[in-house]
């Protein structure tokens, strides 16, 4: 099937303008705030469950946002104020007011992790020099302590902060950090030394957190007591939970007195009451609230847009608030979704999702998609470019390979060590197996960030196996990124290669571009910090100078996160007409 650039701008937009709804928590007398692209960017809405009723309550793209405390009436996130660079502040809106205003006089900062008690506000804050906790409390932030590694707040309570990172030098580990705010004291924990241990939340004087500590295979739920810095298992009143034994978890919270839980296996979330199942539709659930007997959620999966709906846990009914319907000549492009292993050379057995075109055909042309991270994964839930992808006439192979998320932390950590390595003949298995399953005919390689880097990486080290490939926000040198970075992006770097630093410029696809045959399509954003222009520029400096046959798409006044519509026609228009091109008029 050749489309016409006209017809591939009109699916796109049909599928970018589709509503994205991810509920973020339950305010004031139950209304809901859910996170969405209506309007055309990253904005909350307040919604009335009982009449659908909705109202934004941001005017300009938001990046992060705290979970409100249940029934507060304020909402806090933070607002990019430098152009896709990343640096913040924080805003928030009274729900009763709905008018949007700074929560704090402050001095613009990277932010990851964001925590509001609806007293006091928690964050984690980068510069070029550190990473710290910070607080804002009566219109001002306070910096209260350094963190020695790569961390991120979670929650905050009174006069406790808590969150997680690689915090004791151990790549392969992580730990739970507690800052005492009337103290100063700043203590790390880990029930093991060498485990994994993260997403903490405070309940009372404890803190409850997922932990490999005592069982590898996967992350239990444990409860450390503050005061006495004992931990033991956190049990709940029935025994679905534990007959299911998820891998890992979405979320875990306490709401009215009942603990909330949504784990994890395979990449498709189940949701517990008390460890009680309360059936949801087949996917994933991105979030969840419980008040006054219902369950609210917001869920999706890989052929489906995200819906929001509510349960009535007494009564066994539920109902959709919210849904998006994707444009018939879209939904019809959808043919089966599967699950499977591939095995690796080394016997690794990788987790891949596979979505099938009605369109491509079998065997017919086939994207492998290659997600970012590389601690993240492709889930049962939907995906805006795997969308895109099927719906102009791409079977698309996502490869869950080694360093990502889901499938247990020994998995996770395969990667640590050796980015590059054993995740790129991963990679290389999934789309073998294409091959070989009868699925694919022709294969192109795409990805963002992590992704995009492993496009570039996959295109030098595997000349011969892709017809061409689209790598975006890619890393092109991890030794110059390395000096462009603040500090969270420079633990970060030192965490995935170990401290090998020796191993920073032979994993650059900087210094493999005599190796590139195939063409490429390069889309990268002018502002990105997370993985900046400037040794992407050198790179396409040095395969113009090398005779390969390249595109460069730069996006102006745009950073590394996608937050608005436009932003991501920007980056996906020229991707999708790169990759018809080489499907019909291949290049030469």
């Amino acid at each position: 099937m050749t489309l016409k650039y006209s017809e591939i701008v009109g699916i796109l937009e049909d599928i970018v303008r589709t509503p994205l709804y991810s509920l973020v928590g339950v305010v004031g007398e139950g209304r809901l705030v859910v996170y969405s692209n209506e309007g055309g960017f990253a904005q909350l809405i307040l919604v009335d469950p009982v009449t659908g009723g909705r109202v934004s309550l941001t005017r300009e793209p938001i990046l992060w946002v705290a979970e409100p405390p249940l029934g507060s009436s304020r909402v806090v996130w933070t607002k990019d104020v430098s152009r896709g660079r990343e640096l913040q502040v924080l805003y928030y809106s009274d729900v009763s007011r709905l008018k949007e205003e700074p929560l704090a006089s402050m001095d613009p900062l990277r932010i990851f992790g964001v925590a509001d008690d609806g007293v006091n506000v928690a964050f984690t804050g980068a510069t070029m020099e550190d990473v710290a906790v910070y607080i804002a409390r009566k219109g001002s932030v306070e910096k209260l302590s350094k963190l020695p590694g790569f961390g991120f707040v979670t929650d905050v309570e009174g006069e406790l902060i808590t969150g997680f990172g690689v915090l004791s030098g151990n790549p392969l580990s992580m730990e739970i950090f507690v800052l005492n705010t009337s103290t100063g004291e700043l203590k790390i924990y880990t029930p093991r030394q060498g485990s994994v241990n993260k997403n903490p939340v405070i309940v009372g004087r404890s803190i409850v957190f997922e932990s490999n500590a005592f069982n590898p295979k996967r992350n239990e739920l444990l409860i450390l007591d503050v005061d006495t810095w004992t931990t033991r298992s956190l049990a709940f009143k029935y025994p679905d939970y534990s007959k299911y034994q998820p891998v890992e978890h979405v979320i875990f919270k306490v709401h009215e007195g009942s603990w909330v839980v949504v784990g994890k296996r395979e990449g498709r979330t189940r949701l517990f009451l008390d460890g009680r199942l309360v059936e949801t539709p087949e996917g994933f659930i991105n979030g969840v609230a419980y008040y006054n007997g219902k369950v609210y959620l917001s869920y999706s999966n890989l052929k489906t847009p995200p819906k929001v709906m509510e349960i009535d846990v007494a009564r066994g009914s539920s109902r959709i608030i919210l849904e998006s319907k994707l444009p018939e000549r879209v939904e019809k492009a959808f043919g089966d979704v599967r699950f499977t292993y591939v095995s690796s050379p080394d016997g690794i057995q990788v987790p891949v999702y596979v979505v099938e075109s009605r369109l491509a055909g079998r065997p017919g042309p086939t994207v492998v998609y290659v997600h970012g991270g590389p601690w993240a994964e492709v889930a049962d839930s939907w995906n805006v470019t795997i969308a895109s992808l099927v719906a102009t006439g791409f079977n698309v192979v996502a490869p869950n390979f080694r360093g990502s998320t889901g499938y247990g932390e020994s998995f996770r950590q395969l990667d640590i060590g050796d980015p590059g390595g054993g995740d790129l003949e991963d990679v290389a298995s999934a789309s073998r197996w294409a091959w070989e399953s009868g699925l694919a005919d022709r294969l192109f390689l795409m990805g963002y960030s992590y992704g995009g880097y492993m496009t570039l990486w996959g295109l030098a080290s595997k000349p011969d196996l892709y017809e061409c490939g689209v790598a975006g926000a890619s890393v092109a040198d991890w030794e110059e990124m390395y000096e462009l970075s603040d500090a969270i992006f420079r633990f970060f770097i030192e965490t995935l290669f170990a401290g090998n630093k020796s191993l920073l410029r032979e994993r650059s696809p900087i210094s493999k571009v005599d190796a590139i045959k195939k063409p490429v399509c390069i889309i990268h954003p002018q502002n990105d910090t997370r993985t900046p222009l400037k040794p992407v520029l050198r790179l396409l400096g040095l395969m113009m100078e090398k005779g390969k046959t390249f595109e460069a798409h730069i996006v102006p006044d745009m950073g590394h996160v996608v937050n608005t519509i436009e932003d991501a026609m920007k980056i996906l228009l020229p991707a999708i007409v790169f990759l018809n091109r080489c499907l019909h008029k291949p290049y030469h």
